[in-house]
This record gives C-alpha cells, sequence and structure tokens, in this order.
C-alpha cells in the first residue's frame, strides 16, 4: 500500500491513558454524583469530545467544577512517555508526506497530551472531537482532512484502538489498521474488520517503513 497520509488516533494508539481516563472520570461521578460507574458504562459513552460528555452526565450547576478537576487531575498523572518516541515519529514523518491526527478527545486533553509527550510539532494536521459537529463514529474529521490536505483516499491509513475508529475510516473510503496494543474492546475492534491489524507498535513501525509496502 502506497501512503500519502497516516492518520492517528490518539488515546490507546499513541499514549497509554485509557484506563487512566476511565479511573479520572469514574472518581469525578463518584464525587459529584455519589454514584458508582463501571469500566464498560464510561466506554459507552465515548466518542464526543470529553466536555461534551462532562454535559450528558453531570447537572448544569457542577459541569464546570467537575470538568476543571478532571483536567487537573488529567495533567498531574498524565504520563510523558507514549508508544512511539518522537524519534520514531520523526523516522515515520520522514518517508511519509503527511501524519495527522484525528481524536475524539477536546482540545483540552488533546493540548495536554501533545505537550507532554512533546510531538505537537510531529502533526501536520490535528483534529479534536470539537473541531467537528460529528465526532466518531462519524467520519465528518477524516472528510476535513482529506479536503484540507487534497489526500488521496486509497493513500490514506487511518489506525485506531477502537471499533469506533475503523467504523468512521471505513465510512470515509479509506484503509483502516487496528492498534492491538492499545485496545480495550479488543474483541469489538477485531469484529469491525480492519484492513490491517498491528500487534505491537514496532510492527506498524515496520509495515510502514518497509519497501515493499509502496512496491
Amino acid at each position: 500500500m502506497k501512503l500519502q497520509c497516516l492518520v492517528f488516533d490518539v488515546d490507546g494508539t499513541l499514549v497509554d491513558n485509557t484506563i487512566t481516563i476511565i479511573r479520572l472520570f469514574q472518581d469525578i461521578v463518584k464525587k459529584y454524583l455519589e454514584k458508582e460507574m463501571s469500566d464498560q458504562d464510561v466506554l459507552s459513552l465515548w466518542g464526543p469530545p470529553g466536555d461534551e460528555i462532562f454535559k450528558s452526565v453531570f447537572p448544569s450547576d457542577v459541569i464546570d467544577p467537575a470538568w476543571e478537576e478532571f483536567l487537573q487531575s488529567y495533567r498531574e498523572v498524565h504520563t510523558t512517555t507514549g508508544f512511539f518516541t518522537k524519534d520514531q515519529l520523526s523516522d515515520i514523518k520522514n518517508n511519509i508526506p503527511y501524519l495527522t491526527i484525528f481524536t475524539g478527545k477536546s482540545r483540552n486533553t488533546m493540548a495536554i497530551t501533545l505537550e507532554k509527550l512533546g510531538i505537537i510539532d510531529i502533526f501536520d494536521l490535528i483534529l479534536t472531537g470539537n473541531d467537528v459537529t460529528r465526532s466518531k463514529p462519524y467520519p465528518d474529521a477524516l472528510y476535513q482532512i482529506i479536503s484540507t490536505l487534497h489526500l488521496n483516499k486509497s493513500e490514506t491509513l487511518f489506525i485506531g484502538d477502537s471499533h469506533l475508529d475503523i467504523i468512521a475510516g471505513k465510512a470515509a473510503g479509506i484503509k483502516t489498521a487496528a492498534a492491538l496494543w492499545g485496545a480495550v474492546e479488543t474483541q469489538k475492534l477485531i469484529e469491525s474488520k480492519p484492513d490491517y491489524t498491528f500487534d505491537t507498535p514496532q510492527e506498524f513501525i515496520d509495515f510502514v517503513l518497509s519497501p515493499k509496502r509502496s512496491a
């Protein structure tokens, strides 16, 4: 497969923080709503950006303090190590014309993640859930990336750890890849039938950098 553009998901694909986010959200729900939420309950909310999720879960009088506390905690506990080093991403960038991001994350949490990982300068275009009317599993952001960068769909690959990523990629008419290394709902991811599956980040890097890939 010839590659003109790679589109990365973030949580569970570039960084191992999915469980961290779930736990932080559960803690905030317990504090402000005095109830428990299971991991599956939290995952079922995913798709829209975090600030929109908070609006759907919390009463209007506690949305702002709950969201601000979540952001503060997220910044405090965020790892500085991703699944890929900056050098590895730079190597990929040197071989692929465009590296982009489509994440359901909010702009706030996206900024924290890129700052903590020190990789913001790697990407040519970054779209969050706040940048489109409809986030995953809708393909709106992917259409925007394709249009903005004048991409060939057949040479664009979207890699993510969720079935929502694969559904969005297929709807946009581009190739999809499953990042099994960070998946939480692995069975759903496999059942979404991605075009490629990768067990480790290194396996994905080898595929991207392989001379045979573009043969």
